[in-house]
């Protein structure tokens, strides 16, 4: 007697040391709404559990989504979203959480208790449960598209004006040039400095006077005076083939122009005259 009190009272223990809540987040809602159902199991926590996933449960209740409710790294139950598509009063489904041993088999299971819920429409919870008012007639639009037919209109009108200026257009008639007739290096040189007017300002006088020397050892020799500057030129003496007396005397000569054009010397008129002659023994001894 004693054994059979002792076996029932540790049954009841055993039994005990588990529980099922079920909890809905609300008990009433309107159509379309989503219902939290959550389902933990508390008590002991040695034991492993197994939480069945619900499937589509009919045309009115459709389960939303499943998730899984984690405690300090422990699975201890499951969270359910659940939509009614009708009115009328209704009852969460049957679920059990299975109860497994300690490989894996199902030792028993704790089934979770139904909740009762409902769901009404917006019209029962208003004041006033008639129809609404009507409202006005909807704008709409035209049988015949006018805004496209006007840009459809503007797109041809500007397609023709392109059309139009690309006729307008003359074409280009290139002519041959007459290289006979072309001054050589010296030639223009000399014309230049034989044009050049001593008695003008000094600085455009230096300026053509720098401009006519550059010139000339640039179509000479192919070498870019025009683009380099005095020091450049000086720096790069090897690219003139030019001796050195020579190449020294027009280095000379530039520099001074540049003080002429930049630090705004002035020389006398018999200085300008013999810088000329200096630019004609240069072009005639190169």
């Amino acid at each position: 007697m004693q054994t059979f009190l002792l076996f029932l009272f540790s049954s009841f223990i055993f039994g005990q040391s588990l529980s099922v809540v079920s909890e809905l987040d609300t008990t009433q809602g309107y159509i379309g709404d989503i219902f939290h159902w959550t389902i933990k199991i508390e008590g002991q926590k040695n034991k492993s559990i197994q939480l069945p996933e619900l499937g589509e449960i009919n045309d009115t209740i459709s389960i939303r989504s499943q998730t899984l409710i984690h405690e300090n790294s422990e699975l201890v139950g499951i969270d359910f979203e659940i939509m009614v598509w009708d009115t009328g009063q209704f009852v969460t489904p049957e679920y059990a959480i299975n109860i497994l041993n300690e490989d894996g088999s199902i030792d028993y299971s704790l089934s979770a208790n139904p909740i009762n819920f409902s769901v009404v429409t917006i019209l029962s919870a208003s004041e006033n449960p008639d129809f609404r008012p009507l409202k006005g007639p909807v704008p709409v639009k035209g049988i015949f598209p006018k805004k496209t037919v006007f840009l459809c209109l503007i797109m041809f009108a500007m397609l023709g004006s392109m059309i139009w200026t690309w006729r307008q257009r003359k074409e280009v008639h290139y002519q041959k040039v007459d290289y006979t007739i072309i001054e050589s290096p010296e030639d223009r040189a000399n014309r230049r400095l034989r044009d050049l007017d001593s008695s003008g300002l000094s600085k455009e006088f230096y300026a053509d006077l720098s401009h006519i020397s550059r010139e000339y050892i640039e179509t000479k020799y192919f070498v870019r005076a025009l683009e380099m500057t005095t020091e450049e030129i000086n720096e790069f003496q090897s690219l003139f083939p030019m001796e050195d007396e020579l190449f020294s005397e027009w280095h000379q000569l530039l520099s001074e122009a540049d003080m002429v054009k930049f630090a705004r010397k002035i020389p006398s008129p018999e200085k300008m005259s013999a810088d000329k002659k200096r630019i004609y023994s240069l072009i005639s001894q190169v």
